[in-house]
This record gives structure tokens, sequence and C-alpha cells, in this order.
């Protein structure tokens, strides 16, 4: 079975209060960025304003077009010229306006991603290699002491424990555990030395 928290209540409740936070954290600003994206890209109806009233413009050309069409000797030429005129005074709307479209689409985005990636990575940049380094460490620990070392009695287990802390321990994290590290261990009380770097890496 995977392990994704320490065994240790403390240590236990500072991941999880970290992981909740963190999904917090994130799904908070990620929707701080889509409702940003959301108001920058409505102002874009105004680009779709503008390419529809040159639309309209071109519209109103092929009909008056089509009206003079039949107008005798000169409704031929009118029609085109007519329609042609409209057409060219139509399409600098079209254009103005599909550029003002893009230009605030594309500014809603950067700038929702600007936002988000301002306040998530800083954190995630902290959170995930601290989070990820007693993932690791609580694992490693449980496959070496609990799974691998199946056939050792208690006592052996205990000393090797008690071993190890007091060649990885720093003295304050020894002392927390017992007042007489180096006597515990020269009189064979392994326990409280044993307890100290199962406590280190997150096991009880």
């Amino acid at each position: 079975m995977l392990k994704f928290w320490s065994e240790t209540p403390a240590a236990r409740t500072r991941e999880m209060v970290a992981d909740v936070a963190t999904w917090v954290w994130v799904a908070f600003w990620a929707v701080v960025g889509l409702k940003i994206h959301d108001v920058i890209a409505s102002f874009a109806e105004a680009g779709r304003v503008l390419q529809a009233g040159g639309t309209n413009i071109q519209g109103a050309g092929a009909t008056m077009g089509d009206a003079m069409a039949d107008v005798p000797l000169v409704g031929a030429g009118i029609d085109d010229l007519t329609t042609g005129a409209f057409a060219t005074a139509g399409d600098p709307f079209i254009y103005v306006g599909r550029e003002l479209e893009s230009m605030l689409i594309l500014v809603a985005r950067l700038l929702a991603l600007l936002v988000i990636g301002v306040m998530v990575i800083p954190w995630l940049s902290r959170y995930l290699p601290w989070r990820a380094e007693r993932l690791a460490r609580v694992r490693a620990a449980h496959k070496a002491i609990r799974r691998s070392s199946s056939g050792m009695s208690d006592t052996a287990m205990e000393r090797a424990l008690a071993n190890r802390a007091l060649n990885r321990l720093s003295y304050q994290e020894l002392l927390e555990h017992t007042s007489d590290p180096f006597g515990d261990f020269a009189t064979g009380r392994y326990d409280r030395l044993a307890r100290a770097e199962l406590n280190s890496v997150g096991l009880r």
C-alpha cells in the first residue's frame, strides 16, 4: 500500500494541511484567472460589432446594387460600382474588428496566465520539492524498515535504528527523545533512540 503521509501525528497534520492549502490556493487563483480572462474577453464584443457593421455595409451595397441593376442603360455599371464602393467601405470595419477581437482575446489569455503564474508558481516551487522529499523519505523508510527487515528480531531492529539515530541525528534531535542518548545505547536501552529515528522519517 502506497504511503502519502507520515505516520506521526504532527508530521501528518503538517503534510495534510499543506496539501489542502495548496489545492485551495491553486484552485482559487485558477478561478480568479478565469474571471479575468472572461472580463477582458467580453470587450472583444466591440470587435465583433465592428465586423458585423462592416458586413452590413457590404450587404447594403449588394442590395442597393441589385436594385439599381434594373435601371435602363446604366443599370449594369451602377450595380458593380455600388457593390464595389460599399464593399470597399466595409472592409476596414471588418479588418479592424477582427484585429481588435483577436488582440483582446490574446490579452485576456496572457493576463490570466500571468496572474495565475505569478501567484501559483512561487508557491509550488516551495511546496513541490518539500512534499516530494517528505514523500520519498517516508516511503523509502517504510520499505527499508517495515518490509525489507521482516526477518529481524525486534531487539535487533531497535539496535539498528538506535545506532542509525546516534550516527545521523543532531544532538538536539536526540535530546528531544532521551536525556542520555549515549548512555541509553551503551546500556542497551534502544527504544527511545529507535523511536527518535522512526520519528525523523515520519514513522511510528
